[in-house]
């Protein structure tokens, strides 16, 4: 459940690709050769739900524009985790633009690469970094609106 909130804008539509990323899981789990992968492999069917979902539902959700360039400061500060809840950061991510939420996602908290990122969302590996850096931009900015200046790397 915590990775469909990650991917989702909403509780209730990260129950509902809850749901469904299960029903494939029950449906296809007879076809897992490995049992020592299940866990690895209902990972990846619950990411592939999310990207689905993205795909399916891409053109219901409001794309906010976050084109405009903003500037960042460098003041520093040591440890963003003991200033902002693991909920804060959640909802941070869940507010990205759709597009900024699922390479955001793929890229840092699952590890994909920009080029299998690319291919699992039917776009260009310069499209997802782009969409990378530009999650990064809006991230960045809405900590700093909250106090915290300096975050590391991520």
């Amino acid at each position: 459940m915590g990775l469909c909130r990650r991917y989702a804008r909403s509780q209730q539509e990260a129950e509902d690709m809850f749901h469904e990323g299960f029903i494939r899981i029950f449906q296809q789990i007879h076809t897992v050769e490995q049992p020592a992968r299940l866990i690895h492999w209902m990972k990846r069917v619950m990411v592939n739900t999310a990207i689905n979902w993205y795909h399916k539902h891409h053109h219901e959700q409001f794309e906010t524009d976050y084109e405009e360039a903003w500037e960042t400061s460098n003041t520093d500060h040591t440890d963003l985790l003991a200033r902002i809840s693991t909920e804060e950061l959640l909802m941070l991510v869940q507010d990205l633009a759709d597009g900024y939420r699922m390479v955001f996602n793929l890229y840092v908290i699952d590890g994909y690469s920009h080029l299998e990122i690319a291919r699992m969302m039917g776009i260009s590996e310069g499209t997802s970094k782009s969409q990378l850096a530009r999650a990064k931009d809006v991230l960045k900015q809405k900590l700093k609106k909250m106090g915290v200046f300096s975050y590391g790397h991520y």
